[in-house]
């Protein structure tokens, strides 16, 4: 019986450690929600509140709503945004009963675009030619990256992913990963497509196009990527809005957004040549040119002082003489 016990408990360590279902379903107070969204759970926003309000571009919440709509238990939980009440009625919708008048949630148009984009010149290069040696990637531009916003839709996880996105070859092959250089070349990497991007921001950019090596040939030195046109495409499904829009829609689905990779053009070497002239000597007689005034400065060098002597007058040197006669006829007398 014990180890029924200690089995259950495993079982249910191993569920918590599951991560938490995808749900972008639910919002908080004051969130954008977009038009087609389904299963909308408002129960938290609405915190009790049974009927909303939208009110015309220029009014207040002081003046008469243009609709008011009135909610069962039922549609707390799950509420579409239904393009045929919301479409023409974008912008903030209050709680309106009971009072005070608090934003909701904020109805926006979903957009959704792919293009391909050359990353060397940053430029859209959808449908058109462009040398294989140049590094592209996909660009998404969307307004639905709000869905991610853990204030608006706290319940958001890293597995909450509406977007698909796929890559053909010019013979309507899947290419779901790269090679950044030849097969078993020192280094090579496979990088995924990206199929299920988690798009935070906007424009988004697939991150591993710039690695994309489109000379990479296989093992058995086939080329991967040869010349002719790649096509990509992108759909989206958030929250099940193809259930209004369909699956061919602008608003969910995007492409095909080709682009055509041909052959790069060789760069061609040019070597000037430069011939020896010789030319004739010719005398040139020097033409006079004015003088011009020059100003000349002139340094005084400051000699080192030397020692002159001056020769003594005769009746000084006389006079030296006399006195040493004297001293030493009074040294010899005395001797």
């Amino acid at each position: 019986m014990q180890y029924r016990f200690v089995l259950v408990f495993i079982i249910l360590c191993m569920l918590a450690a599951v991560p938490a279902s995808a749900d972008l379903g639910k919002i908080a107070e004051g969130a954008t929600v977009y038009v087609g969204e389904t299963g909308i759970d408002l129960s938290s926003a609405l915190d009790g509140s049974r009927q909303i309000a939208w009110f015309a571009p220029g009014n207040t919440t002081d003046d008469p709503a243009e609709i008011v709509l009135t909610f069962t238990e039922a549609d707390a939980f799950s509420y579409d945004i239904s393009p045929e009440i919301f479409a023409n009625r974008t912008g903030m919708w209050y709680k309106y009963y009971p009072k005070p008048r608090i934003p909701l949630f904020s109805v926006a148009k979903p957009s959704f675009n792919l293009s391909v984009w050359d990353l060397d010149h940053k430029r859209d290069v959808t449908g058109q030619d462009v040398p294989r040696s140049t590094n592209i990637t996909y660009r998404i531009d969307t307004n639905l990256y709000t869905v991610y916003n853990e204030i608006q839709r706290p319940d958001n996880t890293p597995q909450d992913t509406f977007v698909t996105v796929s890559l053909t070859s010019p013979k309507d092959q899947p290419i779901n990963s790269i090679y950044t250089a030849s097969a078993g070349y020192p280094g090579v990497l496979l990088y995924p497509v990206e199929e299920k991007p988690l798009i935070k921001q906007s424009p988004y950019f697939w991150k591993y196009g710039e690695r994309w090596n489109h000379s990479a040939r296989g093992y058995d030195g086939t080329v991967l990527y040869p010349p002719g046109t790649y096509t990509f495409s992108a759909t989206q499904n958030l929250n099940n809005m193809q259930k209004y829009y369909g699956t061919s829609d602008s608003i969910v689905a995007t492409g095909p957004k080709t682009v055509t990779f041909v052959a790069d053009v060789p760069v061609v070497t040019t070597t000037a040549t430069i011939a020896e002239v010789t030319v004739p000597e010719t005398t040139v007689a020097a033409a006079e040119t004015p003088s011009a005034a020059v100003t000349t400065r002139t340094t005084t060098a400051t000699a080192k002082p030397t020692w002159t002597s001056t020769p003594l007058p005769p009746q000084v040197t006389l006079f030296a003489l006399a006195i040493v006669s004297v001293l030493f006829l009074y040294r010899t007398r005395r001797s």
